[in-house]
């Protein structure tokens, strides 16, 4: 399916969530060289695009940028957000495999994305409540836009973002280790008493309450690079596994037409004559 706006000609190449009040899409575009991916939301329901675009247009969220296109094409309405690489928080998540800092360090990240995306509040706590929470392999958060819109609630502030964020940080720090850190302690009396409002003050206790940045031992430090690359070293470790049965593969097979194989002599008889002298005698 291809879906026609004013500057794109998108074309599906996933579905990746279909209900009654529509469908999220992966969909690159045609008219773009590198064939960019967007994520698209495609609407059935017209009043629900239209509180979608009230909030947009809300001048009390003032968002940072216009990271959206909204369009209709073919009868449907269409939303496209950028297109936001998928490692959900919940699956590449190593929590006993990583440092507390670590863990701190995603939970800052996190509260960061969150300050930054700019979208309007209800956007983002779909993002968070609906767990578009994606960890890269450097640690930094990206918040997907594949969101059901159905779940849209327009009276949702900053307040109830944070409260939202706070609980992701707690599972977060919650599976690093058995013993509490004095940032988990902090955050999880602070949601009981209700006292946050606004992200600044919650980075602000992660900072505050997070371990001192000391210097990691070295063993450490290889652990956490060992952790971050594990996808490309399994690569490697694959393609060097090739090479090997494939050098097998043509041993066995030289051995059985010569009766040996050719270059191992090069190892076997190296030094079975040194000069003029012979050591076989």
């Amino acid at each position: 399916m291809i879906y026609q706006s004013q500057k794109m000609r998108l074309n599906s190449l996933q579905v990746v969530q279909s209900n009654e009040s529509g469908d999220i899409l992966v969909c690159e575009d045609l008219n773009d060289s590198v064939r960019t991916k967007y994520t698209v939301i495609v609407l059935n329901d017209h009043s629900l695009v239209r509180r979608f675009l009230q909030i947009y247009h809300d001048a009390d969220y003032l968002p940072k940028e216009q990271e959206y296109e909204y369009f209709s094409s073919e009868g449907k309405y269409l939303i496209s957000y950028p297109y936001v690489r998928l490692r959900p928080l919940s699956s590449f998540y190593m929590g006993k495999l990583m440092t507390l800092e670590e863990a701190e360090e995603i939970s800052r990240n996190l509260v960061v994305a969150c300050m930054a995306c700019g979208v309007p509040w209800p956007i983002l706590y779909l993002m968070l409540k609906q767990d578009q929470v994606h960890l890269m392999q450097d640690m930094s958060i990206h918040l997907s836009y594949m969101i059901d819109l159905t779940e849209l609630d327009e009276e949702i502030t900053e307040n109830d973002c944070v409260v939202e964020c706070a609980r992701i940080l707690l599972s977060i720090l919650g599976a690093r280790t058995d013993k509490k850190a004095d940032s988990y302690v902090l955050l999880e009396k602070k949601i009981g008493r209700q006292s946050y409002s606004r992200f600044m003050e919650l980075y602000r206790d992660i900072e505050i309450a997070g371990v001192s940045n000391r210097r990691r031992g070295l063993l450490r430090q290889i652990r956490a690079w060992l952790i971050r690359n594990k996808d490309n070293l399994f690569r490697v470790l694959l393609i060097v596994s090739l090479i090997l049965l494939i050098f097998t593969i043509i041993s066995l097979i030289t051995n059985a037409i010569f009766g040996d194989v050719p270059w191992l002599r090069l190892f076997i008889r190296s030094f079975e004559k040194i000069g003029l002298e012979s050591l076989l005698q």
